[in-house]
């Protein structure tokens, strides 16, 4: 849903208290709490769509990467947007998934099935999550995923995202915008990731470098690189190319599923039929018939999604040729920049 302009009086009146929330916590009358581990944050400024979970799910590589030989004990720290659980819920343990989507949420499921062996918990409040994740599963470094506003919990490093597409829209907060906060918020920011961007090295290079002279910040640039398909409930896996000149259907239940429909093209598809679904869809029996209907009436080879659309479907979509794409996140410029960061903070790693 697009923001509408006549609603600007109501950001007024948001962007006031966001910004009484934010000189709150400047004077000290609002504080931060620690614990005994650092933090790392991954935010975000505007409301979804910036690509945060496949960030975290490399970030986790890369700190592993950078502190080898030693093994390093990472938690991450979701709200767990849509799931059920109230309190702190303990989604993996290091040795297994313990949680489903409906009641942890569908992001913290992805990030632990795609990062073996750390441990993921969701908590409404971070702190009391962050404490559980390092005073009962003795984790070593917190990454707290879509942490930017949180600011009950102290971190030593904040990682915000900007869509490279369009990083700031039209400026404004919600409801007449996207932000959460004012453009100034920016300023709490350590590093500015550009995510999902598309181009050539040498231009993202130098859109990342006139970026960090304006924002006065590091600037790091990400895309994501098409891997391969995936079929429901199959082993085998296909090149992401295999998918050129097939007809499909593609459906997503993301915040900008355009992104992917727009991959699903550059591939070489011939996309049909894009069906784009609510924002961390729970896939009812509407949503299932809706899917399905349009396929088989369209007469095309492949329904293709995403992977976290994925991990929510029924047994029952096994029986259609499902498929989804596994992709990895690659940074295009700012890599040492990020490094040194991360460097930084594995150097008060116990």
């Amino acid at each position: 849903m697009k923001p509408l302009g006549c609603l600007w009086p109501l950001s007024i009146l948001w962007q006031a208290a966001v910004k009484t929330r934010i000189r709150l916590y400047d004077i000290k009358v609002l504080t931060t709490r620690q614990v005994e581990a650092p933090v790392i944050s991954v935010g975000n400024l505007s409301v979804g769509g910036t690509g945060k979970t496949p960030f975290v799910i490399h970030l986790v590589e890369r700190l592993r990467n950078l502190a080898a030989p030693k093994k390093l004990n990472i938690g991450v720290v979701s709200r767990g947007y849509k799931g059920k659980a109230k309190n702190t819920l303990l989604v993996a343990d290091r040795r297994r998934v313990l949680e489903e989507f409906n009641r942890a949420g569908d992001e913290p499921v992805l990030i632990a099935q795609s990062s073996k062996g750390t441990v993921v918990v969701v908590d409404r409040k971070r702190y009391r999550g962050a404490r559980f994740a390092v005073n009962d599963m003795k984790v070593k470094l917190v990454l707290l995923d879509d942490g930017f506003q949180h600011r009950q919990l102290h971190r030593d490093l904040d990682i915000v995202l900007l869509d490279a597409s369009n990083p700031l829209g039209n400026k404004r907060v919600l409801p007449a915008g996207f932000l959460r906060e004012p453009v100034s918020a920016l300023k709490r920011a350590d590093i500015i990731v550009l995510s999902k961007a598309r181009g050539d090295d040498e231009e993202l290079t130098e859109r990342a470098l006139r970026l960090k002279d304006l924002l006065n910040k590091p600037v790091v640039v990400t895309r994501f690189v098409p891997q391969y398909w995936k079929r429901l409930d199959r082993t085998e896996l296909l090149a992401a190319e295999e998918i050129k000149g097939k007809k499909v259907a593609a459906f997503a239940g993301i915040a900008k599923p355009e992104s992917f429909f727009d991959t699903v093209r550059d591939l070489g598809a011939d996309l049909i039929k894009p069906m784009a679904l609510p924002d961390h869809c729970k896939y009812s029996k509407f949503h299932l018939d809706y899917i399905s209907g349009n396929f088989i009436r369209s007469r095309l080879e492949w329904m293709v999604t995403t992977e976290k659309d994925a991990l929510k479907l029924p047994v029952i979509m096994r029986f259609l040729p499902v498929y989804f794409l596994e992709a990895k996140m690659e940074v295009v410029a700012g890599e040492e920049l990020l490094d040194e960061e991360l460097l930084k903070i594995l150097k008060d790693v116990n």
